[in-house]
Order: structure tokens, then sequence, then C-alpha cells
């Protein structure tokens, strides 16, 4: 994975908004940073848009700054506000840049849908709906082929 800092790239403006400059003291819980490998990904499922792979990037951070708990030890307190902060940022960059889910996403569709005598239009020969058994329910995924 590698780590570059150009400010005449995209991956470059990315990590100066996140303040992800120095290698080796990255923004990851590890302080590791984001390899160029990674923004990239987030560039593309941005549709190339740097304020929304900036987004994308938070909440990368968020999640993974979420994987730890608050603690104390003695004086010494920690807690998720880093996760916080990062979904925070994420959510001012989506109302501004919108995005959080491009056009390289892909989508799932799920649902039930009743049978009964009430589902005036379906007609049920054509459309392949089985109520074996008991139930009176028929999956959407049936429709969906």
């Amino acid at each position: 994975m590698s780590f570059t800092y150009d400010l005449a790239t995209d991956i470059g403006e990315i990590r100066l908004d996140l303040g992800d400059t120095v290698s080796g003291t990255g923004v990851k819980p590890d302080g590791t940073n984001l390899s160029d490998e990674e923004i990239q990904l987030l560039l593309t499922r941005e549709d190339d848009i740097v304020g929304r792979a900036v987004a994308a990037a938070c909440e990368v951070l968020a999640r993974m700054y979420a994987r730890f708990s608050d603690y104390s030890f003695g004086p010494k307190r920690e807690s998720m506000a880093q996760s916080e902060q990062y979904a925070k940022r994420a959510a001012e960059l989506r109302v501004q840049y919108g995005g959080g889910g491009g056009a390289n996403r892909k989508a799932v569709a799920g649902g039930i849908i009743k049978v009964d005598g009430y589902n005036a239009g379906l007609d049920y020969a054509t459309d392949a709906v089985s109520l074996s058994g008991r139930s009176e329910y028929a999956s959407i995924a049936q429709y969906l082929d």
C-alpha cells in the first residue's frame, strides 16, 4: 500500500482535508495512514468528486473508531468522541456535496407481499406466487426476476 501527498492530485486534496498528510502519522485508530489505494477506491465510488470522497473517508474512519468503547483507567479517560467527530463531519459534507451511495453501489430491495383475495390486479398464474404450506405471504424476491 502506498502513501503520496501531492496537492496537485485529488488524493492529496483528500489527505489535506482529512489531516492525513504525514507518512507514518496517520488518521486511522492505529496511527497508520489511509493508503492511496483506499482513497482512490472512495474517490471512484463517489464519482470522482473530492468533497464526496472526503465524506466517505470520514464515514470509514467513524466506523473504524466506533470499534473502540469508552474506558477509564485512573485519571486517563478515552471515549468514542473521535468516531462521533468523523460521523458529524461526514454528515456535514454529505449535506454540502451529496452522495452516500453513488452510481457504483449495488442496491438491494426486499419486502413482503401479502397474497389474499384483496390483491386486485395480480395474476397469480403468471406471477408465480405460491401459497405452499399455511403462509399467506410471498417473498417480493419472486417479482424481481
